[in-house]
């Protein structure tokens, strides 16, 4: 029953099948037994992990080949089996909303797991987790001796934090990735481009793990200096270095019990990352100017907006210090690789604009709405919602206009020269072509008035009708 036998002929849907594909290869890096099920409630996936399970489960066999030749499932059933209340399910579209459950029989070997949604939103394949084989400190302290268990209590803190917001075929995908390493002990690196959402992801992370009631802290790496660095991390003694008159904590020691989540790791130098490196292996930090080390119970989540695997090849990052970082890798998707996603993600900075900015029945019309797809997002969703919430502030009507959005955007349609820079080719494209149609309404479809106005001549406006294939 160890290690992967997934079959990507078992499902039709190639997107779930990748989907599935890439929750096994990380779930073959996890110490915690990991099972994934199909609609029928049969084993396509176990890790070498679920072979050293205390408590048996029905629904896995002995043998692989026992599994998938199968007929039916193999009773008796536990009383309540969390797959069974998946299947055939709607999956929710945040992370926070958590979809994930936890069997209320303490019996069940698998207390938590979640769905994998097809193609249509319903439930199609359901991953199964059980508890980690030797069980830390802090897994222990967190029910006065007893081990975790998830309750709907806990789900409550998740839900009031910040959050994942996608139905994207790419955030579907982390959002799985997410709920399996949420409940892992490992470190964690996350990639992607700056504005993307690294810091919230791992606040998700957190959020959603056994770790969830004690400290989240975040370490800005890169805006430290390289000779406060240490001595924030790691904290310092009495006379360590000049200003240094008493003994101070590190973020380590604040973040007892928690995550420390090291943003923009590649910017740390060799030294820092030699001893960075020697507190995940050994689990414990050394003060600056002092002898004594002191244990510390934390998990490390970092992250970068650069390919660290490049920076290792370049030798601009250690190596070993990598590979202890990366144990279980997420990368999370530039929004113009989520473009299906940009009208859910309007919508909700919209509505928290408004709040914040005590404005009410504003809306984004559907032009607007165009333009807002049309455009590359360089800044991705960070700019999104700078710009939203600039236009919320700024607009006039009870509808964001373009020029709300982008600012000046008034199209010099001859020269196709826009009054903001910053906007992409397939937005201007997409301005100019909801400029023509307003005009040519309101000369009622006369185009050499419509020409007039757009201070083109007829042969021009009909090429660009012909373009934008408007009759």
């Amino acid at each position: 029953m160890a290690g992967s036998f997934f079959n990507p002929e078992l499902t039709d849907d190639s997107t779930v099948s990748s989907r599935l594909q890439a929750l096994i290869l990380l779930a073959d890096q996890l110490s915690e037994p990991i099972a994934i099920l199909d609609p029928d409630l049969k084993l396509i996936y176990s890790n070498s992990s679920t072979s050293g399970m205390e408590m048996p489960c029905p629904l896995l066999p002995d043998q692989v080949g026992e599994s998938l030749q199968d007929d039916e499932v193999k009773e008796p059933r536990c009383a309540v089996c969390p797959a069974e209340q998946h299947l055939g399910q709607d999956d929710s579209l945040l992370v926070n909303a958590d979809s994930s459950s936890t069997s209320q029989d303490h019996r069940c070997p698998f207390p938590t797991s979640f769905p994998v949604p097809g193609g249509d939103g319903r439930v199609g394949f359901v991953v199964m987790m059980g508890k980690h084989p030797h069980e830390t400190k802090i897994w222990r302290g967190m029910s006065q001796g007893q081990p975790y268990l998830r309750d709907q209590s806990t789900d409550e803190v998740a839900l009031s934090q910040p959050t994942l917001i996608g139905q994207s075929d790419p955030m579907q995908q982390l959002m799985e990735m997410i709920r399996l390493v949420a409940q892992s002990e490992s470190t964690v690196l996350i990639e992607g481009e700056s504005g993307t959402g690294k810091e919230l992801v791992a606040r998700t992370i957190h959020n959603l793990s056994p770790r969830r009631n004690h400290p989240f802290v975040v370490v800005e790496c890169s805006s430290l200096p390289e000779t406060l660095l240490e001595s924030e991390l790691f904290g310092h003694v009495r006379g360590a270095f000049t200003g240094a008159v008493v003994d101070r904590k590190g973020l380590f020691e604040e973040a007892k019990g928690g995550t420390i989540f090291l943003d923009e790791i590649a910017d740390t130098i060799p030294t820092f990352q030699a001893k960075l490196l020697r507190v995940l292996q050994e689990g414990e930090i050394k003060p600056v100017g002092g002898n004594r080390p002191i244990k510390v119970n934390v998990r490390v989540i970092s992250a970068c907006n650069r390919s660290l695997t490049a920076l290792v090849e370049k030798q601009a990052f250690r190596s070993d210090l990598y590979y202890r970082l990366a144990i279980l890798p997420l990368g999370v998707p530039a929004l113009r690789a989520r473009q299906g996603d940009i009208p859910l993600l309007a919508q909700y900075f919209l509505e928290q604009s408004c709040d914040k900015n005590n404005k009410r029945g504003l809306s984004i019309p559907q032009t607007t709405m165009q333009a807002l797809l049309a455009h590359d997002w360089p800044g991705n969703v960070r700019e999104l919602e700078n710009v939203i919430e600039r236009a919320v502030v700024i607009a006039q009507s009870s509808t964001l206009s373009i020029r709300d959005v982008f600012g000046d955007v008034r199209i010099d349609i001859e020269n196709e020269q826009p009054g903001l820079g910053s906007l992409s080719k397939a937005a201007r494209q997409a301005i100019e072509k909801q400029e023509i149609l307003k005009v040519l309404q309101e000369t009622n479809g006369d185009k050499t008035h419509t020409a007039r106005r757009l201070k083109i001549s007829r042969a021009n406006l009909y090429n660009k009708l012909k373009a934008y294939n408007i009759r």
